[in-house]
């Protein structure tokens, strides 16, 4: 199903009762960029070195299309029924609240996607808007606030204490009060005032207050890059009246921060139902999740490693899996579309699989590579017959197999994350310490700048790889 900001908040309970009932959910991203040119990997790179080098990638690049595929196992037809959501995501300006998002784009990216057929349009004009936790807690701060400030205005008697006006500022802040008192005979319902710093407001509300209080409201408004005082026109006197308005406006604003909230709440939805989660060479796509919908990405990795492992206790990701012992033997490539086709043939076998009932998807004659609610799919049937291999090597039944205890299965390939370019197997380990391998046998050289890669190839091919 394709979800943008028109019928999101029509999908999303549908959403919730799916994580709830699935047995287990697999996702996939398409992002403006992959990686910065400053930020080579280096094939003898530690994970924290590696992490250390893409956090910036993910910080600087955007989610514009998340894939969720649900996959649930039915004992009744000894099947899986799945459902898919292809999410268009982009954030709307939020003037009032955090600093417009920067758009930063690789070319080869954005040419990629439209050579797959990505609607930009639909991305743009209707795409899903989305905090973190972080940006959330700001804009509710700001929020009550501003909610505060208006409600202290309205009343002379504020317990707060006068501030002296400093001699400098009292020119200004008489001026302020002439215009104000002006805009009182006008027929006007709002105007703006004169740019001036965080303090100077504080002094124009208090001076509205004492004398002004019952007949205009102030508030603070993101006009642009610019923080501009509105003096707004007070219909009634009454100020229980008032303090009703104050608050409709107020549960207005509460109400579309809701909405910028948007995609984040389905993310927050899987954190909490602790579900399995299953992606494909996963590490941008769960750092991009991380830090985009849940927590800003920290720069320690300890830190990273702990944060992470709390959020999402079950990770599998199908790249690490078919690199793996046993799939290995048999896996030639391990890019998803090879690895699929693979899959589906002998020794393996894809458990029976059909949509939920009413739901949309995908079957596997759509070939919709790169749309992310696609890979998602084959992603989620890649790692169905993985699982599958592993149980019928015990000759467990599906419903064993897919049982609770069959999640034992996999017990090898949880929370281990495939990290590319890395040589000595490595690979990130959410749950324990992350591999140490030996360094003895490594030398690193310099060579002349005028050399290239086939002038070391030549120089070592006697003795194996080399990695520069």
């Amino acid at each position: 199903m394709e979800v943008t900001q028109s019928n999101f908040k029509d999908v999303l309970p549908d959403i919730e009762e799916g994580i709830k009932n699935c047995t287990f959910l697999s996702i996939d991203c398409e992002l403006t960029g992959l990686k910065t040119v400053s930020n080579y990997v280096n094939a003898f790179d530690t994970p924290k070195q590696y992490y250390q080098k893409v956090i910036k990638d993910c910080r600087e690049f955007l989610v514009i299309q998340y894939g969720i595929t649900l996959f649930r196992f039915d004992e009744s037809t000894d099947s899986f029924k799945h459902k898919s959501y292809n999410f268009y995501i982009f954030r709307k300006p939020m003037n009032k609240y955090i600093q417009d998002q920067r758009f930063l784009s690789q070319t080869t990216s954005i040419d990629f996607l439209i050579n797959q057929g990505f609607d930009f349009n639909k991305l743009f004009k209707n795409g899903i808007s989305y905090l973190n936790n972080c940006e959330e807690e700001k804009c509710r701060t700001f929020l009550e606030e501003q909610h505060r400030k208006r409600k202290e205005s309205f009343s002379a008697n504020t317990n707060r204490d006068i501030i002296p006006i400093p001699e400098e500022n009292q020119e200004f802040v008489n001026e302020i009060k002439n215009q104000l008192e002006r805009f009182l005979i006008t027929d006007e319902t709002e105007i703006s005032l004169p740019k001036c710093n965080a303090f100077v407001r504080r002094l124009i509300y208090q001076t509205n207050s004492q004398f002004f209080a019952d007949k205009i409201s102030l508030e603070t408004r993101q006009v642009e890059r610019e923080r501009i005082l509105f003096a707004v026109k007070i219909n009634s006197a009454n100020p229980e009246d008032k303090n009703k308005v104050e608050q409709t406006k107020y549960d207005e604003s509460v109400k579309k921060l809701e909405d910028f909230i948007g995609f984040s709440k389905v993310m927050r939805l899987i954190v909490e139902s602790g579900k399995l989660i299953v992606g494909h060479n996963v590490l941008l796509d769960f750092l991009h999740t991380i830090d985009k919908f849940l927590t800003p990405l920290p720069d320690d990795y300890d830190e990273f490693k702990e944060c992470a492992s709390s959020l999402f206790s079950k990770v599998s990701d199908t790249k690490y899996m078919a690199s793996s012992s046993p799939f290995k033997e048999f896996v030639s490539s391990t890019v998803l579309g090879d690895l699929m086709d693979r899959l589906g043939k002998t020794p393996f076998e894809i458990p029976q699989y059909e949509l939920e009932d009413g739901a949309q998807g995908y079957s596997l004659k759509d070939s919709k590579q790169h749309e992310a609610g696609y890979d998602s799919f084959i992603t989620g049937l890649s790692f169905l017959a993985m699982w599958k291999f592993l149980g019928s090597k015990k000759k467990l039944l599906n419903k064993e197999i897919f049982g609770s205890d069959g999640f034992n299965l996999l017990n090898s390939y949880l929370n281990r994350i495939c990290l590319m370019i890395l040589t000595d197997q490595q690979y990130l380990n959410l749950a324990g310490p992350d591999l140490n391998p030996s360094r003895d046998h490594v030398f690193y050289l310099s060579f002349p700048r005028e050399w290239n890669t086939n002038n070391l190839a030549q120089l070592f091919s006697p003795f194996g790889k080399h990695y520069n």
